[in-house]
């Protein structure tokens, strides 16, 4: 077969499954054909294929004439560039003298460079897979969220089949009858689906009459061995039936049939060249026939040993686990240091373990030590790759507020942004996103940029007001301008990227103009991932401009993903001796020593086959099994350890409190020796050097951090404040160390948007429904019950129903409340009765205070609710004072809402200071009037008579005071906060220090807990 444009008449031709006589017989052609030659690998195996090549061109120089200087007629392929380089240097060395030389390169790539005549135009690998795609939707095959993956592993078993040189039939039930015999089952519907899955696919595109690029890379060997005019000599870095697949032997055995070919590859380890390959065919032997039976490993392993009595392995392999990733990850950085120490400077990390890798790598690079990274890094986890897909993420979810922050944050956005004589364009920038931030979250606007608008234009009021008062702010004119430009850009690219079905490369257009539109084009182009990500999508839409078919947002977003996963890039600019490179790009190259990352069963494992077929299948049909890449992955672990003359594989030997195995032919080896020369070849990892607090180099293990001490930082007098809220009197009693932090030091955390209704949310609205209500009835006494209750009701409906429309889930603390009215209403009016009425709610008050050194203190709090007792009221009804007597004097009372139970609330009256504060600035206020001037707040002789929480979520409303029954006990309790508040803040701008010696209940929530670190010293 050629590809899936075979014809038909081929496929019907092929209709029995290759038989494996038919692939020996084919070896055989090649090998008669071809001449071949296997070199022992090791040190010295590019110089023996150079002496070799050197040796076979000097006789057909002898037979055929021609200058003994002069090599550029033949061509030397090898199995990769790094190879092709190594092996040209051995060829200069041991030619002894200046020649002209072969030309060097890969057998793919010279093939693809070469000018070939009337070849078909290819079907590109993406219009292949867009194809698939199409297929299956058409057939409406599988869900929609499965068909690129579905696609994707059937263009993987069509490359396969396409390499295997196999046909398939024509006729889905005869595939159905092969699969049947193969699986030695009888036909099911199963198996007649898949049968009829992979035939219809491949006949569909057949039917396009474009080969695909395997199928192409096929016709273009053969058209170039059919005018082959250059002797060829080709080095392999394992035998020609593992190494080169049917196509590229057919093509050598047509060129060798024009021009002389001659083949070089390292002997098997089944021939024991070498010491180490004979310890390893040991653990590793290849059965080469069905009827051999391999002995135990203890009699291979004697046997071994009688045969070296010295181990080849011991001074040329460790093994090294360790006890976590982080623990694997510094194990690997000392061994480097340690060879770096030897002067050895040829040092490979292979990276199995991608995660473990990148570990190793960032702490090489903070030691100054860089690498070489030849495994690239896959474009899904750039940042630019991360930009557009929050910008994608932004559009899927209708601007949803974190993906819509994560896309305005990108380095790559808005990069040009117009700067001002006062602010630089990076600083314009930053100061918008700062502001478009603190509008989203202080607004807690979740989605949509309509609302986003609104939250803008909401922060931009409130500073407007804060500016007014002489507070200072960040959010002037002009971050809010650029703030409101951000969200302009965001708008623009998300309606270049509505979800209108269109075909890819449409959409491709569409992106780039979306880019365009948040100004991130040019700086995408000038990061190194950033291009390779706009080359990307350039080449994809070259290749799929003609492709018609439509796709959904979600589809070609999925399609994107799959493109930013398979892609990568690197950076070319490191040019260092450690290299950072995957397993089998090792193989036959010279290191002086080799880093295995991951030798676990996890991570060095053969891969999984194909998701179509069992192995047995597979295998009829010449397809690569468990068993092949078994085998290859052994013969690149067999290259490195007798290439590389010192090797230590490392692992993880625990993960997530479960033991973490080595990789059967890590522990196989392992075994082996142990049993032949009582050596298991573990060793113990070598522990890192680290930086003293003297700057010099001291082993981990000698090195002792400070004891740590429970933070206790005093502040400088000039960085008290002089102002302090009621609530951060509260947080300094609470814990001395977290009003450090966030009243001194300024730090706090970010609001976060309420994406939910939390109890908070729903004490704040019962506060505004309170004060709606008793804003428009001060009284009872004018309602009747009914009306009273469908007032409050109609306040609850309209307070609640902008917190409905954002979140349903507000629908249910809505309903909460409801149950409460009732209770509500009874309470306020048996308080009514006792002589109190409304009078403000809201009510800021401040008193300022003059400490030790002279200077003052102001502390400022807001009411929720402040009532006054009417003139003649009987102490016995307002419970304060000496029972029986008439009251004539104002005399108010402080309340503050709860939406907790009044249990709740009287176990943490032995450390309130809420309302013993609120009592105090009443007693010492300046005078003020209502945030709107409007009126004038209760009178300087109004002495406070009452403290005291509303409980809101008991069946019953009730009140639950400070002090009870008790105006002069309230008011010592005040005075003894005054002098306690002085004492304190007296002491603090003397140098007291603060302690973080919080309660646990204070610690519980506490945000400062990663900087005090209460729970670690």
């Amino acid at each position: 077969m050629t590809g899936p444009v075979s014809s038909a008449a081929d496929s019907a031709n092929a209709g029995a499954l290759p038989a494996v006589a038919t692939n020996t017989e084919k070896l055989a052609t090649f090998a008669a054909a071809v001449a071949t030659r296997a070199l022992p690998p090791g040190d010295g195996f590019f110089d023996a294929v150079a002496q070799a090549m050197l040796a076979r061109i000097a006789a057909v120089r002898d037979d055929c004439g021609g200058s003994d200087d002069d090599f550029s007629a033949w061509l030397v392929l090898a199995p990769s560039l790094p190879i092709a380089s190594e092996l040209r240097q051995s060829f200069v060395r041991l030619a002894g003298r200046p020649v002209l030389l072969p030309h060097f390169d890969v057998l793919r790539r010279w093939a693809e460079a070469e000018p070939v005549a009337d070849l078909p135009a290819a079907m590109t690998d993406s219009e292949r897979l867009a194809l698939l795609y199409d297929a299956l939707r058409q057939r409406n095959w599988f869900d929609e969220g499965a068909r690129w993956t579905i696609a994707g592993e059937l263009a993987e078993l069509f490359d396969e089949l396409t390499a295997a040189a196999v046909a398939l039939p024509d006729d889905d039930a005869a595939l159905a009858e092969q699969l049947a015999r193969a699986y030695d089952t009888r036909l099911s519907a199963p198996l007649a689906f898949e049968a009829r899955l992979v035939v219809e696919l491949w006949r569909a595109l057949s039917a396009i009459g474009r080969p695909d690029g395997a199928a192409l890379q096929q016709l273009r060997l053969a058209r170039l061995a059919a005018t082959a005019a250059r002797p060829m000599l080709v080095v392999l870095d394992a035998a020609p039936d593992e190494a080169l697949s049917v196509a590229e032997r057919e093509f050598l055995v047509r060129w060798a049939a024009r021009q002389t070919v001659a083949v070089f590859y390292p002997q098997p380890r089944c021939h024991a060249a070498t010491p180490v390959q004979a310890a390893l065919d040991a653990a590793w032997p290849e059965v080469l026939a069905a009827h051999e039976a391999t002995p135990p490993l203890i009699e291979r392993a004697r046997s071994l040993a009688a045969t070296h009595p010295l181990s080849p392995l011991a001074e040329r392999l460790a093994l090294v686990s360790a006890s976590g990733r982080e623990a694997e990850a510094e194990a690997a950085v000392a061994q480097v240091f340690a060879w770096l120490g030897e002067g050895r400077r040829r040092i490979a990390l292979i990276s199995q373990d991608r995660l473990t890798a990148r570990r190793v790598r960032a702490l090489l690079e903070r030691d100054e030590v860089l690498v070489a990274d030849e495994t690239g890094w896959k474009l899904s986890t750039s940042r630019a790759a991360a930009c557009v897909d929050a910008l994608l993420k932004t559009v899927a979810g209708g601007a949803y507020h974190r993906d819509l922050l994560d896309l305005v944050k990108s380095p790559y956005v808005v990069g040009g942004m117009a700067s001002s004589p006062e602010m630089a364009a990076s600083d314009a920038r930053e100061t918008a996103i700062f502001v478009l931030e603190a509008a989203v979250r202080a607004a807690s606007a979740v989605r949509g940029l309509p609302r986003m608008r609104h939250a803008l234009r909401q922060f931009a009021a409130s500073s407007a007001r804060m500016e007014q008062a002489g507070a200072a702010t960040h959010a002037g004119p002009a971050a809010q301008a650029g703030a409101a430009s951000l969200l302009d850009r965001v708008d623009a690219a998300l309606t270049l990227l509505a979800d209108r079905p269109a075909p890819l490369a449409r959409w491709i257009e569409r992106l780039e103009k979306a880019l365009d539109a948040l100004g991130a084009r040019a700086a995408l182009r000038s990061d190194a991932a950033g291009a390779a990500v706009l080359d990307l999508l350039a080449l994809r839409h070259a290749e799929l401009i003609e492709h018609r078919a439509t796709f959904s947002f979600a589809s070609w977003r999925e399609w994107l993903s799959r493109e930013f996963e398979s892609g990568s890039f690197r950076d070319a600019s490191v040019a260092s001796p450690v290299v950072l490179t995957p397993l089998n790009a090792v193989a036959l190259r010279h290191f002086d020593a080799a880093l295995l990352l991951g030798g676990d069963a996890r991570q060095l494992a053969p891969a999984a086959g194909g998701a179509f077929f069992n192995q047995s299948v597979r295998r009829e049909l010449g397809l690569r099994t468990h068993d092949d890449a078994r085998r290859e992955m052994r013969r690149d672990l067999e290259l490195l350890l007798v290439s590389v003359p010192r090797v230590v594989v490392v692992w993880q030997s625990e993960i997530d409190g479960e033991a973490n195995l080595p990789a059967p032919e890590i522990d196989v080896l392992s075994a082996l020796h142990q049993l032949a020369w009582a050596d298991d070849l573990r060793r113990a990892p070598l522990a890192r050097a680290v930086r003293s607090l003297s700057g010099d180099d001291v082993p981990s293990g000698k090195f002792s951090p400070p004891v740590a001490h429970r933070a206790a930082p005093s502040a400088l007098a000039a960085a008290i404040p002089g102002r302090i809220t009621v609530s951060g009197y509260a947080t300094l009693l609470a814990c001395p160390y977290r009003f450090f932090a966030r009243s001194v030091l300024g730090l706090g955390a970010v609001d976060e948007v309420a994406e939910t209704v939390d109890k908070s949310d729903y004490g704040a609205l019962v506060h505004r429904v309170l004060e709606r209500f008793h804003a428009q009835h001060a009284s009872l006494e004018s309602l009747s019950p009914e009306a009273a209750r469908e007032a409050l009701r109609r306040d609850t409906e309209q307070v609640f129903a902008p917190a409905i429309e954002e979140n349903a889930l507000a629908l249910g603390w809505r309903l909460r409340w409801e149950k409460r009215l009732d209770a509500y209403l009874a309470w306020q009016g048996q308080r009514e009765a006792e002589g109190w009425r409304w009078q403000q709610a809201e009510t800021s008050v401040k008193r300022v205070f003059t400490l030790a050194d002279g200077t003052s203190l102001e502390v400022a709090g807001r009411i929720d609710r402040v009532d006054r007792l009417v003139e003649g009221a009987a102490d016995s009804d307002v419970g304060s004072g000496t029972q029986g007597s008439t009251r004539n004097e104002a005399g108010v009372s402080l309340l503050d809402y709860k939406t907790r139970t009044a249990k709740a609330i009287r176990d943490g009256l032995a450390d309130d200071v809420q309302l013993p504060a609120y009592a105090l600035l009443w007693a010492g206020r300046e005078p003020s009037r209502r945030d709107d001037g409007a009126a004038e707040l209760p009178g300087g002789d109004a002495h406070v008579l009452e403290a005291a929480y509303i409980a809101l979520d008991d069946e019953t409303v009730g009140a639950v005071a400070a002090v009870e029954r008790d105006a002069e006990a309230l008011a010592d309790l005040a005075r003894a906060h005054a002098q306690r508040l002085v004492h304190a803040f007296s002491a603090l701008r003397a140098g007291a220090p603060l302690p973080a010696h919080g309660a646990d209940s204070a610690c519980r929530w506490c945000e400062m807990a990663g900087l005090c670190r209460r729970e670690h010293v």
